[in-house]
């Protein structure tokens, strides 16, 4: 009776699925004896799939279950072989943060939004119903799944209701944001009279 060590022969592509789809991966090993295969999650709590099974099955997948998948093949001749999937999760934008602000006339002011989402979103912010541009002294800077509304010189105009817009090709959002005025405390005159 001779003993062959274990081999991965064919494992799934990495793929990127909508949230709430069905996934299969499969991963074949050969050896002798046959190979018990397992499948874990690799995260932090990645928990084993257990049940020797060549496909591992996931119902309405989550964002959560998005990352590495490692197959493993094991048998009592050799260590075992190891390969990972990558599994990417896309999933419409929610926004996570939205902070209005105060302000004084004169001073320089800041509006931020946050929103989570796979593929990361587009960021618009927008002054009543008009979108606003990088234009008369109002400037976005969006980074990954954050964008700042910068007000350089804030005058009266400035004061009132934004709307911050996240969107990906599977979703849009919107958050409303409040610039309020901030008024800067007048001191007394020391000397009066």
């Amino acid at each position: 009776v001779f003993t062959v060590p274990p081999k991965i022969s064919n494992i799934s592509s990495d793929i990127t699925v909508n949230e709430g789809s069905n996934v299969t991966l499969v991963c074949m090993a050969n050896g002798r004896p046959e190979p018990v295969i397992t499948w874990r999650h690799l995260t932090p709590t990645g928990r084993e799939f257990e049940g020797e099974e060549e496909y591992l099955e996931i119902l309405g997948i989550t964002r959560e279950q998005s990352g590495k998948y490692e197959c493993k093949a094991a048998n009592e001749v050799a260590s075992a072989d190891v390969k990972q999937v990558r599994v990417t999760v896309n999933y419409p934008p929610t926004i996570t943060e939205s902070k209005s602000n105060e302000a004084a006339t004169g001073r320089q002011a800041l509006l931020r939004c946050e929103a989570s989402a796979v593929p990361t979103p587009d960021f618009e912010w927008y002054r009543d119903d008009t979108r606003i541009n990088n234009a008369n002294g109002l400037e976005i800077k969006s980074t990954g799944s954050q964008s700042l509304l910068m007000v350089a010189n804030v005058t009266e105009e400035h004061y009132g209701n934004y709307t911050c817009v996240a969107a990906n090709k599977l979703g849009v959002t919107n958050a409303s944001l409040y610039l309020y005025k901030r008024v800067l405390p007048t001191l007394p005159n020391p000397f009066p009279g």
